[in-house]
């Protein structure tokens, strides 16, 4: 006995001190990593919160962490079962997501940010903990997900389909309507589809909760997949019906229900008693007993014998080796928002030359004309002029140049339309792109407003080229910043007033855009290297 204890000091009689030892090594380790974690991320971390407070879309993210603590605690058994160890491939998920959130800071994407945040998380436990602890609690990490405040791009398409679906099954049931848009009027009244009815809160919420259900109720993930995606599709069928159930006591009643504060009432009850139905019906294939009792944990496990002899030697347990990982898991997280922080408080000046700029254009005189500007925001310096060749037909040209968009404003935003957010009175239609020789074909936009129906061609110009595509913009700026550049870019609208059909000023936009863009460009870049 005494041969053995010298032999292995850790194998106390009774597996105490013995088997807890590693777990207080490593813990301690996860512990500092995420105090560093926490401190770095604040910011995030409280805008997160911030928008579960004043969101009822993404108010449930206030029970997601409360639910994840409960799944560990209902692990604890098969963690009992493992012996901690750290895992250094884990630092390139770490960098990478740090870097991550590196690049959404640079440019201002909140979305990026708040995922980078979160899925440090479970990186900082593989980190820690190793292999077999981190796959044991796999759900529970990857569940962290259902915290991220995402989906609102949803809203418009499902505007649109909760408006198509209400409108054909009101016109199925015999009742005559007439639709504009998201507007539609019966008989008794006239209904509008706004945000709080596209249902995306609906949405988000079942398939959080269709995604824990799944979890507790199968075991095979197949059936799994499958009633997580019947949680995807039903909401969606649900919205449209209670839409149209909504509309449909408000016709039969004469606008005397379903018109205000019950409006909402119903929905919620009937949106709730669709989704107690989905569980109910979920609970026929449930599966009480795991498939294999004794299914291997995940990759790098076996048997609990073996798993815990995979932890035993002094590698896995030595003080140095757990410090060297989580100090250079620490300086990792930590030096993202410091180098991020360092970026932004460079000033990168004012945007000259922009706004008194001349286009020496053949066959293009420069005129007064009604100015309409797109509905972009914070623009540092704008050009905006018009210009008539031998044809007549008036060509518009606005520019709106932006630079420091982390302190002024972005170009890329949710309000930033070409018709604008607040414009009640203007309506934009996406119409393709258009045709033009040797340039990037731009997005095409119909826009209707008080007396004026208007063609615009958009481009947005970053890094020295045109796009069209808000991704690539992003991603170009980030690159950019990143590496030590700036992050200036340029919102490039051509447009003309048509009076019946759009088609009569396509051809004048081509002409003005094949003799302007060269020498727009041309001022765009002066205009950056000042």
């Amino acid at each position: 006995m005494r041969q053995l204890m010298a032999s292995n000091p850790d194998a106390i009689v009774g597996g105490g001190l013995g088997d807890r030892a590693p777990w207080y090594l490593h813990g301690a380790a996860l512990a500092l990593l995420g105090v560093v974690l926490a401190i770095a991320f604040l910011p995030t971390y409280q805008a997160i919160v911030g928008i579960w407070s004043r969101s009822e879309t993404f108010a449930h993210g206030f029970l997601i962490v409360p639910i994840v603590l409960f799944l560990v605690y209902r692990l604890r058994h098969p963690l009992a079962d493992q012996q901690p160890r750290v895992q250094p491939l884990a630092l390139v998920p770490v960098a990478g997501l740090v870097l991550l959130w590196v690049l959404g800071a640079l440019v201002d994407v909140d979305s990026v940010r708040h995922f980078a945040a979160v899925l440090l998380i479970p990186a900082v436990v593989w980190l820690s903990l190793g292999n077999a602890v981190a796959w044991t609690l796999l759900f529970p990490l990857a569940y962290l997900i259902s915290a991220v405040p995402f989906g609102e791009f949803l809203v418009p398409p499902l505007m649109d389909w909760t408006a198509d679906f209400t409108v054909w099954a009101v016109q199925q049931t015999g009742v005559p309507v007439y639709r504009e848009g998201l507007n539609f009027e019966l008989p008794t009244g006239r209904w509008s589809v706004v945000e709080a009815c596209s249902g995306v809160r609906y949405l988000i919420a079942t398939v959080a909760l269709g995604t824990l259900y799944a979890y507790l109720v199968y075991r095979s993930w197949m059936r799994r997949l499958v009633f997580v995606a019947f949680s995807f599709l039903v909401p969606i069928l649900a919205n449209g019906l209670r839409a149209y159930a909504i509309v449909m006591i408000g016709h039969l009643s004469g606008m005397e229900l379903a018109a205000g504060v019950d409006h909402l009432i119903y929905g919620w009850v009937f949106f709730g008693a669709v989704i107690a139905l989905m569980f109910w019906i979920g609970t026929y294939w449930r599966e009480d007993r795991p498939i294999s009792e004794g299914a291997a944990p995940g990759p790098g496990g076996g048997g609990m014998a073996e798993r815990l002899s995979d932890s035993t030697g002094l590698g896995s347990r030595s003080v140095a080796a757990v410090a060297g990982v989580a100090l250079t898991g620490g300086v990792l997280v930590a030096s993202g928002p410091l180098y991020a922080g360092w970026m932004n408080q460079r000033d990168l000046g004012p945007v000259a030359g922009l706004e008194e700029a001349e286009l020496p254009l053949n066959d293009w005189e420069a005129i007064e004309a009604d100015p309409w500007e797109p509905g972009y925001r914070n623009a540092r310096a704008a050009f905006h002029r018009h210009y008539v060749d031998g044809q007549g037909v008036p060509v518009g040209v606005y520019v709106g140049y932006y630079r420091e968009q982390f302190r002024h404003g972005n170009m890329i935003t949710w309000d930033n339309t070409m018709a604008g957010r607040d414009r009640d009175a203007w309506r934009q239609r996406s119409a393709g792109r258009a045709e033009i020789d040797d340039w990037t074909r731009p997005a095409r936009f119909e826009l209707t407003g008080p007396n004026r129906q208007i063609l615009a061609w958009r481009w947005y110009w970053v890094t020295d080229r045109l796009t069209t595509s808000p991704h690539e913009v992003k991603a170009r700026e980030s690159l950019s910043r990143l590496l030590g550049g700036r992050d200036d870019a340029a919102l490039v609208v051509l447009y003309a007033l048509y009076p019946d059909d759009p088609e009569e000023v396509e051809p004048a936009l081509r002409r003005f855009a094949e003799a302007a863009l060269p020498e727009l460009l041309g001022t765009l870049e002066e205009v950056r290297g000042r």
